[in-house]
């Protein structure tokens, strides 16, 4: 994060008046690509949701749900981790940041058409592999 705000502050001249979240997701996103290429792993997310420990309705998770919870992240990280950049990029930044495909767009600099393609055929890969990996084949 910190990274993201120096990057930010140095390359202020790039901002346009367009929407500060979208500009800096912009930054993060190219700041995480950099961090990418020079550590070269294969899936280095770990979401905020990951760190969570209150559930729905602002109880405190048992040790088994949190235990269930962080594995079931862990699987869908691996998971995500199989698909091509673009479509692991485009499916995280909608489904876990919940951001609009305009953000998506401004973030990545793919076209919106690009973006809505790339998360559908990005979850319906996902499904597939989660069906695979649970045993329910391909017809279900």
């Amino acid at each position: 994060m910190q990274d993201t705000f120096y990057k930010a502050y140095i390359y202020i001249e790039s901002y346009d008046n367009e929407r500060i979240k979208s500009w800096l997701f912009k930054v993060a996103y190219h700041a995480f690509i950099d961090w990418q290429r020079k550590e070269r792993r294969s899936t280095p997310y770990e979401p905020a949701w990951m760190e969570q420990t209150v559930g729905l309705g602002g109880s405190v998770r048992s040790a088994e749900q949190e235990a269930l919870g962080r594995e079931a992240a862990d699987n869908w990280l691996d998971l995500l981790g199989k698909l091509t950049i673009n479509k692991r990029h485009v499916v995280l930044l909608r489904d876990h940041y919940q951001l609009t495909y305009q953000e998506i767009s401004d973030i990545t600099g793919l076209s919106i058409s690009s973006v809505k393609i790339n998360i559908h055929r990005g979850r319906q890969e996902l499904q597939r592999m989660i069906r695979h990996a649970y045993g329910g084949g391909d017809n279900l």
